[in-house]
C-alpha cells in the first residue's frame, strides 16, 4: 500500500508539468500550421528591413505595412525570415512559449516573496489554473496569429526581475529591446527610475537608441522611415475624431479596440455608420462634440497615469510586493492609455490576474467576486462561443475597458494598503 501511495504521489507531481508541456506544444503547433495571421506582416517587415526596401509600402491588403511599428521592430522579426515561412512560424511559436514560461518564472518569484504559502505544491497549481482561466482567452488570441505581446510582457517582467536582483545592465537591455520593438512599455522606464533602478531606467533608453541606430544602419535608408513612423504615431495620439481616416492609414475606430479613448468616444460622443450597424440594438452615447470627447479622453488618461505614478511613488520604499503590485497597475494603465488596445494586448494583465488569484484564495471575498465577474463578462465571451453579433455587442459596451479601470483602482488600493500584504517582503 505504501508503494502504491508513493507511486500515486509521484504521478501527481508530474501531472501539472505534463499539462504545461502539452499546452506549450499545442500553442507552438497551432501557430506553426496556420496559413495567415499577423506573423506574415512581421516577417515581411523584417525582410524589408534587412533587404533595404521601403518598410511601410503597401502589402497584401494594399495599406501601409505595420505603420504602428518603429523600424527597429524588424530587428526582432528579420532573422526569422531566414527559416522560411513555415519554419519561421514554428520558431515564433517557440519564442512565444518561451515568453510565457519566462512570465511564469517571474510571477512564481512574486508568489514566493509575497505569498509564500502559494509558492509551491497544490496551492501553486490551483493559482496556475486560475491564471489560465482568466488570461487563457487573451493568450490564445495572441498566439493564434503570431502576435508579440507575450514576448513584450516577458521582456518587461524580465527587466524588473533583473533590476531587483541588481543586474542593472541586463534590465536595461531587456527593457530597451522591448522599447525598440514595441514602445508601449515606455511607461516602465520612469517606473524603474522611481523604484530606484536608475541605471536600468537610463540604460534602457540608451539601449533603445542603440537598437534604433542599428536598424537604421541595417536598413540603409537613413532617418526617413523613423520620421514616417514618428509622424504617424504622433498624429495618431493627438487625433480628435477617431472615426476619420488616420495619417498613414493607422487603424480607425474599431469596436475591437478597447482603449480608454475609444470608450470615451463611444459613451460621450456619437458613433456614426457603419459602426452602429454592426451592433444589434445599439444605443448612442451623449452626443457631445468631437472636441469635447477628445478633451474628456485626455483628462481621463491624465487621471489614470497620475494616480498610477503617484502610487508607484508612494510605495517605492515599502518592499517588493507593494512595488510589484504597483508595476502590475502600470501595465494595466498602459493598456488604458494606449491609442490601440486589442484583445491580445490584454495579456499584459497576467501579473494583475496573479494578484487577484492570490488574494482570492487568501480569503479576500471581493477579489474572488472580481475574478468571477471578470471571467464571465470579459474572458469567457469569445466570438466562437457567443457568435459575432453578441461579441460586437459586448465590445460596444467596453466591458473590458470598464473592468480594466476597476482593476486598476483595485490594484492601486492593494499596493497602498499595508494590511493587504502581511507576508510582503520588506
Amino acid at each position: 500500500m505504501s508503494r502504491l501511495r508513493a507511486l500515486l504521489a509521484g504521478w501527481r507531481s508530474w501531472i501539472v508539468p505534463a499539462l504545461w508541456i502539452a499546452a506549450s506544444l499545442f500553442l507552438v503547433i497551432r501557430t506553426g500550421i496556420r496559413d495567415r495571421g499577423v506573423i506574415l506582416d512581421h516577417l515581411e517587415f523584417g525582410r524589408r528591413l534587412f533587404a533595404g526596401e521601403p518598410l511601410y509600402a503597401p502589402y497584401l491588403d494594399d495599406g501601409p505595412l505595420h505603420s504602428v511599428y518603429p523600424p527597429s521592430f524588424g530587428l526582432l522579426t528579420g532573422p526569422f525570415t531566414w527559416l522560411g515561412e513555415r519554419g519561421a512560424r514554428f520558431a515564433w511559436g517557440l519564442l512565444q512559449v518561451a515568453g510565457l514560461w519566462t512570465i511564469g518564472r517571474v510571477l512564481l518569484g512574486w508568489l514566493r516573496d509575497g505569498w509564500p504559502r502559494f509558492g509551491a505544491g497544490r496551492r501553486q497549481q490551483v493559482l496556475a489554473v486560475a491564471l489560465v482561466v482568466l488570461a487563457g482567452r487573451y493568450v490564445l488570441r495572441d498566439t493564434h496569429g503570431g502576435g508579440g505581446n507575450l514576448i513584450n510582457l516577458a521582456l518587461a517582467l524580465g527587466a524588473l526581475a533583473s533590476a531587483e536582483r541588481g543586474r542593472q545592465s541586463l534590465a536595461a537591455l531587456l527593457l530597451g529591446l522591448s522599447l525598440a520593438t514595441k514602445p508601449t512599455t515606455v511607461l516602465l522606464a520612469p517606473v524603474l527610475f522611481v523604484l530606484g533602478h536608475r541605471i536600468a531606467a537610463f540604460g534602457s533608453l540608451l539601449a533603445f537608441g542603440a537598437l534604433a541606430t542599428l536598424s537604421i544602419l541595417v536598413h540603409g535608408q537613413g532617418l526617413e522611415p523613423f520620421g514616417y513612423w514618428f509622424e504617424g504615431a504622433l498624429a495618431y495620439g493627438q487625433q480628435q475624431n477617431l472615426f476619420e481616416p488616420a495619417l498613414h492609414d493607422l487603424p480607425r475606430f474599431s469596436w475591437m479596440n478597447q482603449s480608454l479613448r475609444c470608450m470615451v468616444a463611444r459613451y460621450c460622443g456619437e458613433v456614426p455608420e457603419p459602426w452602429i450597424g454592426e451592433v444589434p440594438g445599439y444605443v448612442q452615447g451623449l452626443g457631445l462634440s468631437t472636441a469635447a470627447t477628445a478633451w474628456i479622453a485626455k483628462l481621463a488618461s491624465f487621471v489614470v497615469l497620475g494616480a498610477t505614478f503617484w502610487t508607484v511613488w508612494r510605495v517605492r520604499d515599502r518592499g517588493l510586493t507593494p512595488t510589484r503590485i504597483a508595476f502590475a497597475a502600470v501595465l494595466c494603465a498602459s493598456l488604458l492609455t494606449s491609442p490601440i488596445s486589442w484583445k491580445a494586448h490584454q495579456v499584459a494583465l497576467i501579473p494583475a490576474f496573479l494578484v487577484i488569484a492570490a488574494r482570492a484564495f487568501d480569503g479576500d471575498r471581493f477579489a474572488r467576486g472580481l475574478a468571477i465577474a471578470y471571467f464571465v463578462l470579459c474572458s469567457a465571451g469569445g466570438g466562437d462561443l457567443v457568435g459575432d453579433a453578441v461579441k460586437e455587442w459586448q465590445q460596444s459596451l467596453y466591458l473590458v475597458t470598464c473592468f480594466d479601470l476597476f482593476l486598476l483602482g483595485w490594484l492601486i488600493a492593494r499596493a497602498r494598503d499595508r494590511r493587504a500584504m502581511p507576508e510582503a517582503a520588506s
